[in-house]
Order: structure tokens, then C-alpha cells, then sequence
């Protein structure tokens, strides 16, 4: 699995990818050197601050890799890490969806072959074990992951308009806690690095006018103002089948609908 690595010209223009992307799941230690420099290519062109021994450390902890590949050139032009973690709830055993480092090439922005296999991942481990409970377990230093989120799970916090459930919000502090420590303020539910940590480059992910005419995107502004350097808003979500069902649906139908050349906005049925 190899793939070119994309330059920091190419993300700053923002080009619509002429191929579309197609998602594979993986393990780390099936990734070549490769795909690894590519993948850290990547993510340096989209963030600044990375840190090379952090990039491989937290590849090295994560058991699932998923990567985003042009159909057409086999470039790599995205992806997403994936701990998966047992824990002990207040109601018993449950798995947490732990996702790490994550970026999509902004010339195929728009493209949603990442949440779909987000959603077929999540939707594998429910289904082989449909009675114990899974949770995603998110931080964002970027409003477009937290949207990812908002839009596709309801019983997750932080949401704009609702107060917090308790029980999701004792775990959410346990686990992040855990995880970061210090770092972990649970009165904001932000972190904080002791270190410099990468943030988004300027010009990535800018607050258009559009942008924020979106009620999660101004929410999590709110919630993370200090996003642009790097602070990240910890998140939890319940994962369950029907809503997976639900995004996946939403999400086919609009890719069908964009191979046969129709707009959402002209669907009639």
C-alpha cells in the first residue's frame, strides 16, 4: 500500500479531487514505510506543530487504521486511527471507540467515504455483540470532526441546546481522565497540552459566514475557543445500530444520487 505524498500547496488550494476515495481497514503493522511517510505527509500538511516520534507513537498504540485512498491513483488522501479499549461502566462491562489522528485531504472534502466506514466499523463491532454496550470516544482540536459527531449520534456531549447526561458525562470525565491526565480539564471537558501539540494550519478549515450559520459549528466554537492552538473538546457518543443504520442510508443515497447526476436539493419522493 503505497501512495504519493500530498504537498502543503495542494491543501491550501482546496482543488476538488478528480477521483473519488475508496476506504480499507487495516492494522499498523500491515502499513509499509510508505504509506506511513505518506500518511504523515499528509497530516503535516494539514496541521502545524506535528511532531514526527509523536505521528508514529500514537500509530503504534491503534489496532485499526482506516485509510482513504483515489480510487484512480491509489494516492493516499486520508485517514483515521482507531483504539479500541475495554471498560467497566455502571451498568457493566462496555467497549470504547477511541479515534486518534485523523485528516482528509481538503481537495476531497465533501467526499463522506470516511464516515461511512467510520459507521461500518462501528456497525461490525455492535453487530458482534449486539448487547454490549459501545461508545465513541472523540477529541477535536477542528469543528469538522466534532460535526461528525453531532450529526450522526443524538445521545452524545456535548450538544448545543441540551444539558448533559449524567452518566455519559461521569464516564466521558473517567476516561479522559484517565487518558490525559492533568491535561483533562473536566470543569470545561477541554484538553489542554502540556507540550506543544499540532493545530490547524490557517486556511484549512477557515469560519466562513456558511460555516457558521451551522448551530454545532458555532457551539463548538463556544465550547473550544481555544481550538486554533490546539485545545481539543473531549466527546462522547452512544453508539447504536439504528443510527448507524440511519447515517449510512443518508450518506449512500446521497453518493447514488451524485453518480447519476441528480443534487440532493432535486430528490422529489
Amino acid at each position: 500500500m503505497t501512495g504519493a505524498a500530498i504537498s502543503l500547496d495542494e491543501v491550501s488550494k482546496g482543488r476538488r479531487g478528480t477521483g473519488r476515495l475508496v476506504a480499507s481497514v487495516v492494522t499498523p503493522c500491515t502499513l509499509s514505510t510508505a504509506t506511513v511517510d505518506d500518511a504523515y505527509a499528509l497530516f503535516a500538511a494539514t496541521y502545524a506543530g506535528t511532531n514526527r516520534a509523536r505521528f508514529a507513537t500514537d500509530l503504534a498504540e491503534k489496532q485499526r487504521v482506516i485509510l482513504l485512498h483515489d480510487r484512480e491513483t491509489g494516492a493516499l488522501k486520508g485517514f483515521s486511527t482507531v483504539l479500541l479499549t475495554d471498560v467497566v461502566t455502571s451498568t457493566g462491562p462496555a467497549t470504547l471507540f477511541f479515534s486518534g489522528d485523523t485528516v482528509v485531504d481538503r481537495a476531497y472534502w465533501g467526499q463522506k467515504e470516511l464516515q461511512i466506514a467510520v459507521a461500518r466499523l462501528l456497525l461490525s463491532l455492535k453487530l458482534r455483540q449486539p448487547r454490549r454496550p459501545l461508545y465513541w470516544f472523540l477529541i477535536s482540536k477542528g469543528y469538522r470532526t466534532y460535526l461528525i459527531l453531532a450529526n450522526a449520534f443524538p445521545r452524545s456531549i456535548p450538544r448545543e441546546g441540551e444539558l448533559d447526561d449524567r452518566e455519559l458525562r461521569d464516564m466521558l470525565d473517567t476516561v479522559a481522565g484517565e487518558r490525559f491526565g492533568d491535561e483533562y480539564d473536566s470543569d470545561t471537558g477541554i484538553i489542554r497540552y502540556a507540550t506543544p501539540h499540532e493545530y490547524v494550519r490557517d486556511g484549512i478549515a477557515p469560519l466562513t459566514p456558511a460555516a457558521l450559520r451551522n448551530r454545532h459549528v458555532r457551539y463548538f466554537i463556544e465550547r473550544n475557543p481555544g481550538h486554533s492552538a490546539g485545545d481539543e473538546l473531549a466527546c462522547l457518543a452512544v453508539v447504536r445500530i439504528r443510527d448507524l443504520v440511519r447515517v449510512m442510508a443518508r450518506f449512500l443515497v446521497r453518493r447514488a444520487l451524485r453518480t447519476v447526476g441528480l443534487g440532493a436539493g432535486r430528490f422529489v419522493g
